[in-house]
């Protein structure tokens, strides 16, 4: 069955340009054209996202709505009105209020219409949720974008956030576990959390921490606003060169201030994927879903971009795979 999906990409992109309403499977049958409708924010993180779902519609032979709409009540409103438009599947990132959306959903379900969150998960909503990582796959990421830049050798710190997302945490006791069976050379002398504040006084207390541990090597920044200011740490210490950071890009498009520190060396930052990626993966999801189907545990081929993905039952993940991560050598390529 995925086999036939990734072979109907190509041939279906033809006949849609051709007929506009219907498109061709691999049989030779038609395929009504489906009404996708993607839920996104209003930030340039979604603009890649958008892209590529266009060019996954495209190549189905799909009509694609797109929405945009940040906070919870206005979500709402938008898929109550895509449930009375009949749309075949509605895919929307939660952000941070994913329990809000549940009984919107639950309407859409109830009218036969598929359900999908990418980005974020909405449990309990009975929604196939599109991720970028793992949690694992991103903290084992940022440690080895540290273990690259050193040689995989050498003492490190690493720097969480207070306050934080859960989430931190749990990146965190993972980092840990997994550095001294991967690179038993690695040493970790401390954990020294930041403010989540970039401030200069931030700033500052990371510099002295460089200074007084003399034969530092590496950093690890768990926290966005933290990926800012340990390169500036390294570069007021004097130690470009020296000493490293791996650090939690928030990602794409790279935003300039870190694409700069990438640049000159001080760091490389970690994505949990390639938005790009996560826009074709969920109008692929939501066209199979819209098309009667039920995805089963195991891998499925894309195609396209993609290429080959897993879902996990347990918590309805269809998951993208590896994170991405951003150095001197592949920079120039996601820069907005």
């Amino acid at each position: 069955m995925n086999k036939r999906f990734a072979a109907m990409a190509t041939l279906v992109a033809a006949v849609a340009a051709a007929a506009g309403l219907v498109a061709s499977t691999s049989s030779g049958a038609t395929k009504a054209q489906r009404t996708i409708a993607l839920v996104r924010g209003t930030n340039s993180y979604y603009d890649p996202v958008q892209t590529n779902a266009e060019a996954a519609s495209a190549a189905l032979g799909d009509r694609l709505l797109i929405e945009v709409a940040d906070e919870a009540a206005t979500q709402i409103s938008t898929i109550k009105s895509l449930i009375a438009r009949h749309v075949d599947a509605i895919a929307v990132d939660p952000t941070d209020h994913p329990a809000a959306l549940k009984p919107v959903l639950a309407q859409a379900q109830a009218a036969g219409i598929p359900t999908l969150s990418f980005e974020g998960s909405i449990p309990g909503s009975n929604s196939v949720w599109v991720n970028q990582s793992g949690v694992a796959a991103y903290a084992q990421a940022l440690a080895d974008a540290l273990a690259s830049q050193i040689g995989g050798k050498g003492q490190y710190v690493i720097v969480p956030c207070r306050p934080a997302n859960p989430i931190v945490h749990t990146w965190l006791k993972a980092i840990e576990k997994y550095v001294p069976t991967r690179y038993p050379r690695m040493k970790r002398v401390a954990v020294v959390f930041g403010d989540d504040s970039g401030n200069p006084q931030e700033t500052a207390m990371f510099k002295h921490l460089i200074k007084t541990h003399r034969r530092l090597r590496g950093l690890i920044a768990v926290c966005p606003a933290e990926s800012y200011v340990l390169p500036q740490a390294i570069i007021h210490a004097r130690k470009l060169g020296k000493v490293f950071a791996a650090g939690n890009g928030g990602c794409l498009p790279v935003d300039p201030g870190l694409a700069r520190y990438v640049r000159r060396g001080a760091e490389e930052i970690v994505c949990e994927a390639d938005p790009a990626k996560l826009g074709y993966l969920t109008v692929w999801a939501a066209d199979y879903l819209a098309g009667g189907h039920s995805l089963a545990p195991g891998s499925y081929d894309v195609g396209g971009p993609v290429g080959t993905v897993h879902y996990y039952s347990h918590n309805q993940e269809l998951r993208l795979g590896k994170p991405l991560t951003i150095t001197k050598a592949n920079l120039a390529q996601y820069l907005g």
